[in-house]
């Protein structure tokens, strides 16, 4: 890990300034960076009903025909996960073992070997971005070795490494990560904004890294004005908040990678959990896709989660979820947490990441339970996921999901 980076804390004290920014009159907008849900938001929850649901457009995503590859996806409803031991532990990561759990995962989930299950997603032609989540870089971030599975993969089905993009929201993280240009020559390693740390922090006053002279956010130009996700909340004004999300109205848009590049989407997570919740394969686009986001946690928080991955820019290119659940956590996320994660060497393949989230959720419950955690399970904290199956982008009744170890 970087010396700077990714420490132990305790749950829900001593913060890392990267993992949670405190900026703009004591608000924890570093939230939204982390994609993630603050204590305080949950300590108000438990003291009062949520408020109306704020009015959104997700009305104008239903509306839209769907295609062969809309989610839920090739196998609505269908989990499978591979388990092994050798995987990952206080030495590292093997990749061969990885590499071997990934071919056994993909053909649990298509019931044809490695190389012919890839015709089933893919064309030779088509532009792939693998979204990865690189939060708490060296910890609990998505291991290098699944994606080096993932892109051998599709190079072996005749896709060129220029055709491959690695991305997330925020460009420094990926690097913090490992996702480098020298790590994967010719795939592109893509963040959809910059954001400067230091002037978040408030540890300088020099802007110019993310403002530009005509008074705009630098990454404004990374982002499609004609697709987004509308919700009736309104952002903060201060630079602080636009520094972080590039936007502060009411429109959270999507990158332009998703709406103008890509053709398909593989999206790599990881296992761990967001208070009582999970931030697993949803949440991984559902706050990665699109900018302006921390206005949304306490109105709309999960449904973000279900809402925007309504949208074509991902519903209809997402074809493939691979939950990296080698090294998991259960409490304390979605920041890093040391002393919550466990070595759970598990992956957990899916085209239905509403499914995914649910058998996850589930287990994650069952940890929680397991390591004496205070657990509340009222259905809010899934709700969402049954809100998904409803607009039919996935299954999430347990007695319907077929979950199978391969």
């Amino acid at each position: 890990m970087r010396k700077k980076g990714y420490r132990s804390i305790e749950l829900e004290s001593k913060l890392e300034r990267r993992d949670f920014l405190k900026i703009g009159g004591g608000s924890l907008l570093g939230a939204g960076l982390l994609l993630g849900k603050p204590p305080l938001f949950g300590q108000e929850a438990a003291k009062a009903e949520p408020p109306a649901k704020p009015k959104t457009n997700i009305d104008e995503a239903l509306a839209v025909p769907r295609t062969k590859y809309s989610l839920p996806g090739l196998f609505p409803g269908k989990v499978v996960s591979v388990k092994d031991e050798a995987a990952m532990n206080e030495k590292g990561v093997d990749g061969k073992v990885v590499a071997a759990m990934f071919a056994k995962g993909m053909q649990g989930l298509t019931g044809k070997p490695l190389a012919e299950s890839f015709k089933l997603f893919f064309a030779r032609n088509d532009v792939v971005g693998i979204k990865v989540n690189p939060v708490g870089a060296g910890l609990i971030s998505t291991r290098l070795e699944v994606v080096d599975a993932i892109v051998a993969w599709l190079r072996q089905g005749g896709i060129p490494a220029g055709n491959i993009v690695i991305w997330d929201r925020f460009d420094y993280m990926l690097a913090d990560a490992g996702f480098t240009a020298a790590r994967y020559p010719g795939i592109a390693i893509e963040g959809l904004q910059t954001m400067d740390e230091a002037a978040a922090e408030g540890r300088s006053e020099d802007d110019s890294r993310w403002l530009g002279k005509d008074g705009r956010h630098v990454s404004e130009k990374n982002f499609d004005l004609g697709a987004y996700y509308f919700a009736d909340v309104e952002a903060p004004k201060d630079k602080p908040y636009l520094n972080q999300h590039v936007f502060n109205g009411k429109h959270s848009y999507f990158g332009k990678l998703l709406t103008q590049r890509l053709t398909k989407m593989i999206n790599v997570p990881v296992f761990k959990n967001t208070g009582n919740g999970v931030s697993m394969a949803t949440k991984n686009l559902g706050y990665g896709a699109v900018c302006n986001t921390s206005r949304l946690h306490k109105p709309l928080f999960f449904d973000v989660c279900t809402e925007v991955l309504a949208f074509p820019a991902v519903r209809d290119k997402l074809v493939l979820n691979v939950t990296d659940g080698l090294r998991a956590q259960y409490d304390g996320g979605p920041g890093p947490l040391a002393q919550a994660t466990w070595y759970l060497n598990t992956l957990y393949f899916a085209t239905d990441p509403f499914a995914l989230d649910m058998t996850c959720h589930n287990l994650i419950v069952e940890k929680r339970k397991e390591m004496k955690v205070a657990v509340n399970e009222h259905p809010k904290y899934s709700e969402y996921l049954r809100y998904a199956q409803r607009l039919g982008l996935g299954v999430a009744d347990p007695a319907k999901i077929s979950f199978t170890q391969a």
